[in-house]
């Protein structure tokens, strides 16, 4: 394995953590310092509403938190994390966002961002509040218990009771998650571990128009991938998530809002088109924290895609009422992929789907002449496995020249 991957990659390092950084981020939390309150005062107020101009919600606040650690003292360095946060802050703050921003927390700062962050922002019921973190993850007990990692936790290899001493576990999370108060409330995680303790039982098949009880209470979560996945020091799941609302990529319903549904069927679909990756998304196995959506406002609607030729068909794309478009959108942007598991994620989403029988096909396919092991770049060639090949065949080399010695694999074979 490369040591530069997001997940159980540790890396022995001396390293110190003064208290002083500590005292500096509690002063800072509690003071507003690297805050922008101004910001959440004028833009931090968003309307949503109906194509109608019914008012379904009204945001007060936005606060983000963003936590990047990328300076570990037993893990490899994430070097791109400072980078990567801040197109995250620069996102945030054109959504009206007030960002707190902490680099490098140990143990102790980092459960203190979280608690100070809660206690501040997390009990005034308006408030938006979005969290996200970029770091190692780590999950063990089988791929039931994730953990978050701070700046100065040990090897669990090496040692596993200082390690869990040191690490956040996502149940701190969770019991945090149920605390506040505010009204939605959504967590990104560019790490890899279980997301056992937030996955639903069946994923929503697609993501819901806006409707009254979208304002309902919310706990949404998504993370950069599952235990096991291999998440490369330099992230696709950041700016991936940057451009979703950037560019309103993951506005599906192109009606100018991107809910937190949309998003995590949005990243789910991208990501592992350029990776081995398949972002995690769902909402707290609490019945009254799951009822709403979370909402970003775009400030114009997503333009609509060009007409797609059909790969099966040959010609334009079906634009009837029998097919819907979120559907569509999603069979398009996969259809020419090489890589099976892209056919899988279609499947989970829309079992009874109108490409479902073709996504079927194509699995088989891959299977039969081992696609498994392609790669997942859009457009990567299908490599025959060995049973297929010829095992004689005839080379006719015709030169100008008489005489000429023909070479294969770097040996004579014969002559022109």
């Amino acid at each position: 394995m490369i040591g530069t991957q997001r997940h159980n990659m540790p890396l022995s390092k001396p390293g110190t953590f003064p208290i002083l950084r500590r005292l500096a981020l509690f002063i800072a939390l509690l003071s507003g310092w690297g805050t922008t309150d101004a910001l959440a005062d004028t833009r931090g107020l968003r309307v949503v509403t109906t194509t109608k101009g019914e008012e379904l919600l009204r945001y007060g606040k936005s606060f983000a938190l963003l936590i990047g650690v990328s300076d570990y003292a037993h893990w490899s360095d994430l070097h791109q994390v400072p980078r990567e946060l801040d197109r995250v802050q620069k996102m945030l703050e054109g959504q009206g966002f007030a960002v707190t921003r902490v680099n490098n927390p140990d143990s102790d700062a980092l459960s203190d961002a979280f608690e100070d962050f809660k206690d501040k922002y997390g009990f005034h019921r308006n408030n938006r509040l979005l969290f996200f973190f970029s770091g190692h993850g780590h999950t063990r007990d089988h791929n039931n218990k994730g953990y978050l990692v701070p700046a100065d936790a040990p090897d669990p290899n090496d040692d596993e009771t200082g390690f869990l001493r040191h690490a956040l576990p996502m149940t701190r999370i969770m019991s945090w998650a149920r605390e506040i108060e505010a009204r939605h409330a959504l967590f990104l995680f560019d790490s890899c571990f279980s997301g056992t303790v937030f996955k639903q039982k069946a994923q929503p098949e697609k993501p819901r128009h806006l409707t009254g009880d979208i304002g309902g209470k919310v706990r949404q979560f998504i993370t950069a991938g599952d235990a096991g996945d291999e998440v490369p020091a330099r992230s696709t799941f950041t700016p991936a998530f940057v451009d979703a609302i950037t560019q309103g990529k993951a506005d599906l319903y192109r009606d100018g809002y991107i809910t937190g549904t949309e998003l995590g069927l949005y990243l789910k679909s991208e990501v592992p088109r350029f990776i081995r990756q398949t972002p995690q998304f769902g909402k707290i196995r609490d019945y009254e924290l799951s009822r709403g959506d979370f909402v970003f406002v775009l400030g114009r609607k997503a333009p609509k895609p060009d007409p797609v030729l059909s790969l099966v068909e040959g010609k334009p794309r079906d634009d009837s009422p029998g097919i819907d478009s979120i559907e569509r959108d999603f069979w398009n942007s996969i259809k020419q992929s090489q890589d099976p598991d892209e056919y899988r994620i279609y499947l989970e989403q829309y079992p009874q789907g109108s490409f479902a029988a073709l996504a079927e096909l194509r699995i088989r396919k891959f299977q039969s002449r081992g696609g498994e092991e392609m790669g997942t770049a859009p457009g990567a060639f299908a490599h025959p496995t060995p049973s297929v090949l010829p095992k004689t065949g005839k080379l006719i080399v015709r030169s100008n020249v008489s005489g000429d010695t023909v070479y294969l694999d770097g040996k004579p074979v014969g002559s022109t």
